[in-house]
């Protein structure tokens, strides 16, 4: 907890301000009224709140010099005495004060006296002193920011921020962090369509019927189908229309649901249930309290980076518009199906299969052959021919039975006719008188019709592989239904599913875009009325550090004016941009920042800053600049400090009672301290100073009592 504020009541003006009380006060006098203010002491000893006072009486003892203290504050204060004057240079011992000028004043005790930790010291210490008085001498330095140089800087800083073109070119990359939320809030697990809906079962039966048509293909090129003669061939013809109406019906919902999501998602109809029924998902839940929390990171950490305001508004808007349009994955890939009706029609009504082909003229050619090799052969004459002329008829028959070639069939038979034909001739032309048994001409026999089978059946195959892979659109149905389906799932996954959280996330980047817009305009407004000095401002090379205080400061003000529209967003209203009342806040909070860097000082916080490691950073720079801090904490009861009366008044003091205190700023790393304080008091404020507390002697000081 902070301890109570030490609250000052100043008795030198005519009329004190009224102050609520506090369990620190800090009473300044003078010494000739303080016989008069006897009641103000007394009223302040009868506060229930009031635990100690610190009386600084100022001013001369006269002839007779006696310190009359208020016996109103026995008890509960002590008296510091504080002479006419500059004080003079002493070291606390027997030796006379010293001549020349001195470095401390009443001011800077009464600074120090501020600090309730010191406060808390002096009253300790000088309660156990006679008569609880003491005479203080003072050694203080300051660790503070040259004015000029501050402004200078802040200025600067104010125009990196809103730079734009080629100034702001260095910092005006693009930003993954706001691109990182987008594409989170974009994801999504759901991309598959619900089971049993109709859409599922529309893109279901289209890959059955598919595989099915697939299946009695790969079925008909095997014996069966060549044997099958017309039933294969109609087996396979229905199944192939069946895979054609399955697909269109595929295409018929899908086209549906995907118009019905632009539509849904553009104009609010279809409402969103009606999708759903239709097979969709329901949309992913938006978490806005997640969505506030990553773009208000996204934000800060571009500004902490470097990136200017409107960098990132503009970037937020870019995005936030690119999320709030409402764009058609049919329109931006051009139908992934635009040809899927045209492969569904060429199943439903498949070509001829071309029979008359190369297979078919290598099936002739064997024909040939082997009615050559059969009369050649065997020596058996012409018989053989009414084997093998006739197998051939049938075979070729078999394969061109199923599927019209589109020419007369009798021209086929007359040329297979004919092939055999020349082929016995041929052989019986070139015969020999060899006159094999019965057995081996059947075995030859036997072997040719083995051949003609087989070669039947490669041929079989060959031409059905060939119809299938050149003329029937199979394969492309195949590609054309996954694309289809494929790009059902992106919708959902890209467009639909995360449809909420796209437009939610949209809104706030527009609302962060117009609140950075209204920090500019007002960072824009202080830089057109701010004047830059001529000066050189300098302080040792604190430069740097100073310029990254004020840099992240200002990076807070814009924070905190946008700390309403992160609640915004956080919250499950809808969102709206108020520029207007942006604006007001950012002037209030700029206008609270120049008070405090005026009243309170560069180096404390202000109350919307969090993150103190620049300063810290800072006062490193500082304190390794101030020669003198080092030295102050080596003072002892007997060094040189300002004591703050006239030389003719250290006379009146007791300088072997004296006790020494020493304080510092929290934020000053402590050098090793030989033959100094054990026990350095950390404080606020930019302060490094020790405070010697010298008794008065008793017979210099008297209790007043008031009688009334």
């Amino acid at each position: 907890m902070n301890p109570d504020p030490v609250l000052v009541l100043d008795l030198r003006t005519p009329e004190p301000a009224p102050f609520a009380p506090s369990s620190r006060i800090l009473v300044v006098d003078t010494t000739a009224a303080l016989s008069e203010h006897h009641e103000h002491f007394a009223r302040l000893a009868r506060q229930p709140q009031v635990t100690g006072v610190v009386l600084v009486a100022i001013g001369g003892l006269g002839e007779d010099p006696v310190l009359r203290t208020p016996s109103a504050l026995a008890g509960v204060g002590v008296t510091l005495w504080v002479g006419d004057g500059l004080g003079v240079p002493w070291e606390g011992g027997s030796q006379r004060p010293g001549a020349g000028s001195t470095e401390s004043t009443v001011d800077d005790l009464l600074s120090a006296l501020r600090l309730p930790k010191v406060f808390d010291r002096v009253l300790a210490d000088v309660g156990v002193m006679p008569h609880q008085a003491a005479s203080p001498g003072l050694a203080v330095d300051y660790a503070v920011v040259e004015p000029g140089m501050m402004r200078s800087l802040k200025l600067r800083a104010l125009q990196q921020l809103v730079a734009t073109g080629v100034a702001a070119r260095l910092h005006d990359r693009e930003s993954t962090e706001l691109t990182s939320v987008m594409r989170s809030a974009t994801e999504s697990d759901a991309t598959s369509v619900r089971q049993g809906s109709p859409l599922y079962e529309a893109m279901s039966h289209a890959q059955r019927e598919l595989q099915s048509a697939a299946r009695s293909i790969d079925r008909w090129r095997t014996w069966r189908g060549l044997f099958g003669l017309k039933a294969a061939h109609r087996v396979v013809l229905d199944r192939l229309a069946a895979a054609g109406r399955a697909l269109l019906r595929h295409h018929e919902v899908a086209r549906k649901a995907l118009v019905d999501v632009d539509s849904s998602l553009a104009e609010g109809y279809p409402p969103p249930g009606e999708l759903v029924e239709q097979g969709l998902p329901s949309p992913a839940p938006v978490n806005s309290q997640e969505l506030a929390d990553a773009v208000r990171k996204a934000v800060t950490t571009e500004l902490i980076g470097g990136r200017t305001l409107p960098g990132i508004a503009e970037q937020a808007r870019r995005l936030g518009n690119q999320l709030g349009v409402a764009r058609s994955l049919a329109v931006t890939e051009q139908d992934s199906a635009a040809d899927l009706e045209k492969w569904a029609k060429g199943l439903i009504s498949p070509p001829p299969m071309p029979v008359w082909s190369r297979p078919m003229g290598f099936l002739i050619a064997v024909a040939g052959a082997s009615s050559l090799v059969s009369t050649l052969a065997s020596g058996l004459g012409a018989w053989p021919l009414l084997l093998v002329v006739p197998l051939w008829l049938g075979l070729v028959t078999l394969v061109s039975a199923n599927a019209p070639v589109g020419l007369d069939l009798a021209f086929l038979y007359a040329v297979t006719f004919f092939a055999t034909s020349l082929g016995g001739a041929i052989g019986l032309g070139n015969a020999n008188d060899w006159s094999p048994g019965g057995l081996v001409s059947a075995g030859v026999l036997l072997a040719l019709v083995a051949v003609a089978l087989l070669s039947t059946y490669l041929v079989w195959r060959a031409v059905i592989g060939q119809w299938r892979v050149d003329d029937l659109p199979l394969r492309q149905a195949f590609a054309a239904d996954r694309r289809l389906s494929d790009q059902v799932s992106r919708t959902i996954a890209q467009r639909w599913s995360p449809a909420d959280r796209s437009r939610r996330l949209a809104d706030s980047l527009l609302v962060v875009a117009g609140g950075v817009d209204a920090v500019v305009e007002v960072f824009r407004e202080v830089i057109s009325e701010a004047q830059e000095s001529d000066g050189e401002h300098t302080f040792g090379d604190s430069s740097a550090g100073l310029a990254e205080v004020l840099h992240h400061d200002l990076v807070a003000v814009t924070l905190e004016v946008l700390r309403p529209s992160f609640d915004a967003i956080a919250s499950r209203l809808p969102l709206s941009g108020d520029s207007q009342r942006s604006l007001v806040r950012a002037r209030e909070l700029l206008a609270v920042y120049d008070d405090h860097l005026e009243h309170a000082g560069l180096r404390e916080l202000p109350r919307f800053v969090n993150d103190d490691g620049p300063r810290r950073r800072l006062a490193a720079t500082l304190w390794q600049s101030s020669a003198s801090s080092r030295g102050i904490l080596q003072l002892t009861e007997r060094s040189r400090m300002t004591q703050l009366c006239a030389a003719e008044d250290v006379r009146l003091l007791q300088a072997d009672g004296a006790k020494v205190m020493h304080f510092a700023s929290a934020d000053m790393d402590l050098p090793p301290i030989d033959n100094g304080s054990d026990e350095v008091i950390r404080t606020k404020g930019d302060a490094v100073g020790a405070l010697r507390l010298t008794p008065i002697l008793a017979r210099y000081v008297e209790r007043e009592v008031q009688t009334q």
